[in-house]
């Protein structure tokens, strides 16, 4: 709970600062035409700054018949001006909301709100080669799941596909826990890297007991290793490419021979 709530606060900072960004100008200027015209409304009509602030936001609140042909002068010249703010706010409001980067941030943040809905899934390490064909087949089958990726570059682009994707290195047990490893049915470790891939396999175990856990080996040697580790399934991808390229060959051969 503590990690997911640290990541909507996240999302929730990086909205609140595209905004303050965009605005912090037209609110700046309005701040001080706002005092400058409760000091004109004071001098004019002996109000005081509650009142005159009052007639700033609500001129319609301004008796026209006991007032002073100045203050209505000034009156119109203050409605015009306070339109012209909202028009400028507006602006400002609508370019951080279709930017890039707001765009992005709402991404990120409907992103995040999915996270801590997701459950019975399968989050996947890692968008290589075989992190790709893995994604791929669960998208068709429609099975939910949640990527781990370390790439800024390549998390943002997933983002604007619309997957649940995580930037953050899976080998740490927040960014698990964000992914909802205690919620999940299983995990695929498929990053190219068997040092890497043993240590996420140890650290999803002590996380959850029953997650399927898959994991990717490079080397044979690794395998072991891995399994003993508490891995339910090892797969290395240069091994079982070779029993399919041998499967292949073995086609165009009347004789039929065991390939192990």
């Amino acid at each position: 709970m503590g990690a997911k709530r640290n990541v909507n606060l996240t999302s929730m900072g990086r909205i609140a600062i595209l905004f303050i960004r965009r605005l912090w100008l037209p609110v700046l200027v309005f701040a001080g035409f706002s005092a400058f015209c409760v000091f004109v409304y004071m001098r004019l009509q002996g109000l005081n700054a509650v009142d005159a602030f009052f007639w700033i936001l609500h001129p319609h609140a301004i008796d026209y018949r006991s007032v002073h042909t100045s203050a209505k002068l000034f009156s119109l010249f203050v409605y015009l001006a306070v339109f012209a703010f909202e028009v400028w706010i507006a602006e400002r409001v609508l370019l951080t909301l279709f930017s890039r980067h707001g765009k992005e941030a709402w991404k990120s943040m409907v992103n995040d709100i999915s996270l801590g809905k997701v459950e019975d899934h399968f989050i996947i390490c890692g968008y290589g080669q075989v992190g790709r064909t893995v994604v791929d087949q669960l998208r068709k089958m429609k099975v939910p799941f949640v990527l781990i990726e370390t790439d800024e570059g390549l998390y943002r682009e997933l983002l604007k596909e619309g997957l649940l994707v995580i930037h953050g290195d899976a080998k740490r047990h927040d960014v698990l826990q964000t992914a909802g490893i205690g919620r999940a049915r299983g995990i695929c470790i498929v990053i190219d890297n068997d040092a890497d891939n043993l240590y996420i396999t140890v650290t999803a175990r002590s996380l959850n007991s029953r997650a399927k856990i898959i994991t990717r080996a490079g080397q044979q040697r690794y395998a072991n290793d891995i399994r003993n580790s508490g891995a339910d399934e090892v797969v290395i991808p240069e091994y079982e490419g070779g029993l399919m390229t041998g499967r292949m060959i073995q086609k165009y051969y009347p004789v039929q021979t065991n390939l192990e």
